[in-house]
């Protein structure tokens, strides 16, 4: 996903097919700066949990399923998946990631702007970064930009063996023997009172917690190229049953495509 460096100038987004569930519907061009933040937030408010855990997954495709571009997401999106991407960020108490994703991406923790901290203030978030909680088995070099780079201390979700590897001064969230309990690793994360958690991904971990029946809203854009074999899909392995989703929302940027679906039904909350 795109590194985290602030957001450029707010693109205009167009609604386009079915109103939004919640009230908003079509809204036509919407302005830039903080109007636009609100607006968009109110869009993609979280679903309804009553207090339990809530999971929305981002990913950015392309038009046959691809999620990166010469190993990495950066190219598939534009300047309206970047806004969206920090202002999903901007929402949330977590952001839950997979380890090949971190290293791949490079990723290093949350900066915020003094923009972006002023819409958490009205939203009602903390002012601090939220934290970025990686899930990995065997742990993480001790050296990542996750470590080193960052304002809010990462939280790695890992195996007892894995925990064991985590630096010092880390949170170290130890569910699952040989495999991460991502389910225990979610209600871990609620008890710290981490339960909007923000998932970028990336495949592996989006299909590990799709199999489990872990997301409860999934914010896809659409990206217009096709890039055929070789690309890592977006779940990269078969599912044992299908799921269903209802859509909430559409809006077209350009030519890419952003819509948002929830479980159909709803899954049972995690506690």
């Amino acid at each position: 996903m795109h590194p985290d460096h602030g957001d450029p100038a707010a693109p205009q987004l167009r609604s386009t097919g079915a109103p939004d569930h919640d009230g908003v519907g079509p809204t036509g061009l919407l302005p830039t700066g903080p109007q636009a933040d609100d607006a968009l937030a109110r869009l993609y408010r979280w679903p309804d949990g009553d207090g339990a855990t809530v999971v929305r997954a981002n990913m950015i495709a392309s038009l046959d399923g691809a999620t990166t571009l010469d190993g990495r997401s950066g190219g598939l999106g534009n300047a309206a998946d970047e806004y969206l991407f920090t202002l999903l960020r901007d929402l949330a108490d977590v952001i839950l990631v997979g380890s090949g994703t971190v290293r791949a991406e490079r990723y290093g923790g949350i900066r915020l702007t003094p923009e972006r901290a002023d819409r958490r203030t009205r939203w009602g978030l903390s002012t601090a970064p939220p934290p970025i909680a990686v899930v990995t088995a065997r742990g993480l070099d001790p050296g990542s930009p996750l470590f080193a780079d960052t304002v809010t201390p990462p939280i790695v979700i890992t195996t007892e063996s894995g925990a064991r590897r985590v630096p010092d001064g880390v949170a170290a969230i130890a569910v699952g023997a040989e495999r991460v309990d991502l389910a225990a690793g979610l209600v871990a994360l609620h008890r710290a009172g981490l339960g909007r958690v923000h998932c970028e991904g990336g495949p592996s971990l989006l299909a590990s917690l799709a199999e489990d029946d872990l997301v409860d809203e999934l914010c896809l854009t659409i990206s217009p190229l096709l890039l055929g074999a070789g690309e890592a899909a977006m779940l990269p392995h078969r599912l044992t049953h299908p799921l269903r989703w209802s859509l909430q929302g559409a809006h077209v940027a350009g030519d890419h495509v952003f819509t948002r679906y929830r479980r159909h039904p709803a899954r049972a909350a995690t506690p």
